[in-house]
């Protein structure tokens, strides 16, 4: 092993953790090699083992260098191609936020290294696994998170996911590590006249692990609520390079309208966030007149449009035609609000998204009841977050999200927002209807 670690410090650990960061991506939607992340997380979790403490930080960050650039780089295309912001200006910001995400994953080893030395097997399988978590959650809440790339997204298919409903993504994250850490142990003492001791020792637990991972998916968490109801998801397929635009607006509208109307016999209909592209006081004959229809029909319709608050402030919004309304409180960074209110005016000089200065909505709000159940509603951006989900359980029967995928265009992005709502879904043991 020590020639093996040698060749390694040859070719560069920097190089080795920034290619595993990379590799990481791989285990995500859309490409699903989900048992790619046991290796490329065992890979620096042998070299974090073997360095000093600043080294091994630096080596993690690197991996979350390179798993961030890669994972989340499709904020390019809202920045660069519907925000307008010059190509140098999007990738700065992005490798900008690249690095700060990464912090988490620097800190979580540098201080394991730093305030927990100890036994190759304790560091491994426990402190490493265990501080990730820790950080993986921080990385959520600081400065309103940023919960995206998190590794348990990448176990949805398999036997690990059963621990999502009893203990949460996280904790599924952390248990990836563990298996890591074991996958370490074993090459670690290979050869080794230890190795059928360390061996059983190490393998048996991650079997446990996966055994009672495949036995908890087979679990009915929650029981049925009421009676089926009848879902209809409206998709108007408007370019986004055209949504904003002034003539589009009733052409878009009318569609929508359209489309709804020919549906029959449903208890439900749902359009997208933002689909109508207004404000609701401009269009208030509009939302009558579908009220007034659907009143007819007895079907419930939701709808995303912006409203306006008591301090003239925007709101991103889901409508029921009844009255009823969900106000997005989780607002995207740089999207829908500038995190450091003195730096909009020097944001606005680069990037012109529509509506990128919102207000959050409050964070206690009376549930939408849609066609007799009621619903927890997240916007976007939110269902990312399990402790936003959560809050409306569970008074909640159902879980509806609506987003505008579009802004990303033909990217990565649209395939891990849905398996990230189907991890929430999961956790909460509710259907989960999207409308994007």
């Amino acid at each position: 092993m020590k020639n093996i670690f040698q060749k390694f410090q040859l070719l560069g650990w920097p190089l080795y953790s920034l290619v595993a960061g990379g590799l990481t991506t791989l285990a995500f939607a859309p490409f699903d090699l989900s048992w790619l992340v046991f290796i490329t997380l065992a890979v620096p979790f042998y070299l974090w083992n073997k360095l000093p403490a600043k080294q091994a930080g630096i080596s993690a960050w690197l991996y979350g260098l390179g798993l961030q650039c890669t994972g989340v780089s499709w904020i390019y295309y809202s920045l660069h191609v519907h925000g307008s912001a010059p190509m140098v200006f999007a990738a700065l910001l992005i490798f900008l936020l690249c690095c700060y995400l990464s912090l988490y994953t620097g800190l979580a080893v540098y201080l394991v290294n730093r305030f927990l030395p100890g036994k190759a097997a304790l560091r491994l399988m426990l402190f490493y696994p265990a501080s990730w978590l820790v950080f993986e959650w921080l990385q959520g809440y600081v400065m309103t998170g940023f919960a995206w790339m998190q590794l348990g997204y990448t176990q949805i298919d398999l036997p690990l996911s059963g621990f999502s409903p009893v203990f949460g993504n996280h904790a599924v994250g952390g248990l990836i590590g563990v298996c890591a850490g074991a996958f370490v142990l074993l090459i670690r003492y290979y050869r080794n006249q230890k190795y059928k001791q360390v061996g059983l020792t190490v393998i048996l637990p991650v079997l446990a692990l996966w055994l009672a991972g495949s036995l908890l998916k087979t679990v009915s968490w929650t029981q049925e609520y009421g009676e089926p109801i009848k879902v209809s998801v409206i998709q108007g397929n408007i370019p986004q390079k055209d949504k904003w635009k002034l003539h589009m607006k009733k052409p878009t509208m009318d569609l929508y309208r359209d489309l709804s109307l020919a549906q029959k016999d449903t208890d439900l209909i749902i359009w997208p966030e933002t689909a109508v592209p207004d404000y609701w006081y401009r269009v208030v004959p509009y939302i009558k007149q579908l009220r007034a229809e659907m009143e007819r029909r007895d079907t419930d319709l939701l709808l995303g449009i912006f409203v306006k608050n008591e301090n003239k402030r925007l709101l991103n919004s889901v409508l029921n035609i009844n009255g009823e309304a969900y106000n997005k409180r989780h607002l995207v960074p740089l999207g829908e609000f500038i995190p450091l209110r003195f730096l909009i005016e020097f944001f606005n000089k680069f990037v012109k998204i529509p509506m990128s200065d919102i207000a959050s909505g409050e964070e206690d709000q009376e549930l939408i009841t849609a066609a007799g159940v009621p619903v927890g509603i997240s916007i976007c951006f939110e269902e990312a977050f399990a402790r936003d989900v959560i809050k409306d359980l569970p008074e909640a029967k159902l879980l509806i999200n609506v987003s505008n995928d579009a802004w990303f265009e033909d990217s990565i992005e649209p395939h891990q927002h849905h398996a990230i709502a189907r991890m929430r879904a999961l956790e909460a043991g509710r259907y989960m209807i999207r409308s994007t």
